[in-house]
Parts: C-alpha cells; sequence; structure tokens
C-alpha cells in the first residue's frame, strides 16, 4: 500500500519536477531496503537449515560408530574447536 501510494499522487495530482523526482527517488529507497530486509531474512533461513543438516548427519555419523570410536571422533571434534578457538585469539592478538 505504501508503496503505491506515491505512484497514485503522482499520477493524479500535479507536482513541480523536483517533487516527483524525489518522491520517486524515496520510493525506490524503500523498495531497496525491503527487498534487503528479506534477502538478510532468507540468508538466515538458509544458515539454519545448513546448520540442522550438518547436525543430522554428524548424529547418524556417530550412531553407527561403536563407543570406542564415539570417543575418539568426539576428541577429535573438540581438539579442532580449540584450534580454532586458538587461531581467533592469535588474530586478535
Amino acid at each position: 500500500f505504501f508503496l503505491r501510494l506515491p505512484d497514485t499522487l503522482v499520477a493524479t495530482a500535479h507536482f513541480r519536477p523536483e517533487v516527483t523526482r524525489k518522491i520517486r527517488t524515496t520510493r525506490e529507497e524503500e523498495l531497496k531496503k525491503l527487498k534487503k530486509a528479506d534477502e538478510g531474512g532468507k540468508a538466515g533461513e538458509r544458515r539454519l537449515e545448513a546448520e540442522k543438516k550438518k547436525k543430522e548427519m554428524r548424529d547418524t555419523r556417530l550412531k553407527g560408530l561403536s563407543a570406542e570410536e564415539q570417543r575418539k571422533f568426539l576428541d577429535k571434534e573438540r581438539e579442532k574447536g580449540q584450534k580454532r578457538q586458538e587461531k581467533k585469539m592469535s588474530r586478535k592478538a
């Protein structure tokens, strides 16, 4: 509704050229903001879906392993996490 209002105003009323130009640019800026917000939401949803898929794959892999193999797998995962944290800390410093 709010995006069509400027169109109808410009079509029915007689404004000076600079006013119609300003209305048009404002409308386009608002459209860009709406599209950007929509894309941001979709990107977040895609990221959540990817994380969910990774977690499911990890869980299915762990279910197939024996207790000892599960322990080794979790230890390796923990070590990888610690290395990532160390890298982050060294970058910050």
